[in-house]
């Protein structure tokens, strides 16, 4: 069960990376971060300011924290909490019918739909349960094979959790 929670660490921590790499990859790409997220949470350009740079702090303390053996059970509850957040967030702003695109990793034009919903949803359940495994774990030590193993899985989830407009569009 080591692995399981490795897994969801660094896959949590990789898609917060690109999240994060793309909102803040030129000043552009945030300025429409900031945007979208006050149309997505329906309040002004002031607190929509707040809410997109309280987002990018706490991703990157997510990032670090999942990344850190000591502080990795505080990086998977941050990470569940955020998800939450975002989850119930998104949610809201698909009832109101909302049609602002998910700026989630910066230039998407796609707007929001069910899909980023369940995406956050999901992702915020693997960061639950890593936590809830971890707590179950008297040790931390991993053994290069099984590392290997674990790699591909979490580099085919990011990919999946970050392309995933791209995805359901191949689908349809």
């Amino acid at each position: 069960m080591i692995y399981v929670v490795l897994s969801c660490r660094y896959l949590l921590a990789g898609v917060f990376l690109v999240a994060l790499v793309g909102k803040l990859r030129s000043r552009a790409t945030y300025l429409e971060f900031v945007a979208a997220t006050g149309a997505l949470l329906g309040v002004g350009d002031r607190a929509a300011r707040r809410a997109a740079l309280s987002t990018v702090a706490a991703e990157v303390i997510i990032v670090c924290a999942l990344i850190a053996e000591p502080a990795a059970r505080v990086g998977l509850g941050l990470a569940a909490l955020l998800l939450g957040c975002f989850t119930v967030a998104l949610l809201s702003a698909l009832r109101r019918g909302s049609t602002t695109p998910c700026r989630c990793f910066g230039a998407s034009t796609t707007p929001i739909r069910v899909e980023h919903v369940l995406r956050s949803a999901t992702l915020g359940v693997l960061a639950l349960a890593g936590l809830l495994v971890d707590l179950t774990l008297a040790t931390h030590h991993y053994a290069p094979a099984g590392v290997a193993v674990s790699v591909p899985a979490v580099a085919a989830g990011i990919l999946l959790s970050t392309r995933l407009d791209d995805v359901v569009d191949l689908l349809r």
